[in-house]
C-alpha cells in the first residue's frame, strides 16, 4: 500500500481537470470525495486511474507551479 494521503490522491486525480474551470473541478472534487468512502485505498487508485505514472506527472506538475 502506498503511503500517500487521500488530500494528496484527490488533488492528483482532480487537477487533470483544472483546464476545464472551477465548475468542473468542483465537481470532480465532490465526485471523488465520494468514491474514497466507497472504496477502499487501492480501489480509488484504479478507478481513478492514478497509477505511478499519473502520480509521478502530477508531483512533477506541482514542482513546476
Amino acid at each position: 500500500m502506498t503511503g500517500y494521503t487521500k488530500e494528496f490522491l484527490i488533488a492528483a486525480f482532480v487537477s487533470r481537470y483544472e483546464s476545464l474551470g472551477l465548475e468542473a473541478v468542483e465537481q470532480q472534487q465532490r465526485l471523488a470525495e465520494t468514491c474514497w468512502d466507497m472504496y477502499p485505498k487501492e480501489k480509488f487508485r484504479q478507478y481513478c486511474s492514478l497509477d505511478a505514472d499519473a502520480i509521478k506527472q502530477y508531483k512533477q506538475k506541482l514542482k513546476e507551479q
